[in-house]
């Protein structure tokens, strides 16, 4: 059962449904819909997911270590700050109708978003150094990108990961119901798949 919350803090429009209605939405209202509705959720999953990835790719260069962790406090400090927008931007798409419109939409958007920065932010930081490590942990970032922001959109469909929102949960509870909607996120393709199966051979049958 959802924790009780004080739902007067929210007591505004509910987002539109459609695509075009949320990017409205953002738009006219960014300040509202997305600053104060940065997802701190997204934001400590994205750091804990990124700077790893940084630290381990600058790790076997020259003076390893310091570069390494220099670019996995720089990479975490961009993560926490742009990934709790993205996760706000993510959580108003939650209610768009038919959901493919926002699976099409939000992972392509906020990957060149997210990553324009990131390739700036790493390239200032290698021209500082005098390394060059972004282009293989910036790939590698792409990657868990798109299929980051899928998983989000997934689980915020399913109440997991919202913030500022009647429906959302303590962190502890959203991370001991994890484990099962990454299980039904990965096997989502074949149930999709059979689903689908099943309608047209019952619309052969009838």
């Amino acid at each position: 059962m959802l924790e009780a919350r004080d739902t007067t803090m929210f007591a505004e429009p509910p987002m539109p449904t459609t695509v075009p209605g949320v990017v409205s939405r953002l738009l006219r209202h960014p300040y509202r819909s997305i600053l104060l509705r940065w997802n701190w959720k997204s934001a400590v999953l994205s750091a804990a997911l990124r700077a790893p990835i940084f630290f381990f790719v600058y790790l076997f260069k020259k003076d390893g270590l310091r570069l390494a962790i220099g670019a996995f406090v720089v990479q975490a400090i961009f993560r926490i700050i742009f990934g709790g927008i993205n996760g706000a931007i993510i959580q108003s798409f939650r209610g768009v109708e038919p959901a493919w419109h926002a699976v099409m939409t939000v992972p392509l958007v906020l990957a060149t978003m997210s990553h324009i920065f990131e390739f700036g932010i790493q390239t200032l930081y290698d021209s500082q150094t005098g390394v060059n490590g972004r282009t293989r942990a910036v790939g590698i970032s792409v990657l868990i990108s798109v299929t980051s922001a899928l998983f989000n959109l997934f689980a915020m469909r399913r109440g997991l990961l919202l913030v500022k929102d009647e429906s959302q949960l303590s962190i502890w509870r959203d991370l001991l119901r994890m484990p099962r909607i990454a299980l039904e996120f990965i096997s989502y393709p074949l149930s999709w798949t059979r689903r689908k199966s099943n309608a047209r051979k019952n619309d052969v049958d009838t």
